[in-house]
């Protein structure tokens, strides 16, 4: 009779398949954009500026008369303005 047993390896060898197979089942959505999303309804644009060393007032439309910022002037003109935000841990 043949031994059955199961070395560490090939353990380790199924257990790292199985993980990406599961990992990679997660990837594949069954409803892909095209679907989701209704006809004739409008999506919400969200534009998230992540900048090193830029202060509230380095853009034109926060007071600046320094910086020449068209493209975020325009922006802003097409759309909400925040003037307060807080970081629990400034780094």
């Amino acid at each position: 009779m043949a031994d059955k047993s199961l070395s560490r390896r090939d353990f380790v060898k199924m257990l790292g398949t199985g993980a990406v197979w599961l990992g990679l089942s997660g990837c594949a959505s069954q409803a892909g954009p095209e679907k989701v999303a209704r006809q004739g309804a409008k999506m919400p644009n969200f534009v998230f500026f992540l900048v090193d060393d830029m202060g509230w007032k380095d853009a034109v439309c926060y007071g600046s008369s320094f910086y020449e910022t068209p493209n975020i002037d325009r922006l802003a003109r097409g759309g909400m303005r925040f003037t307060d935000a807080y970081a629990a841990c400034p780094v």
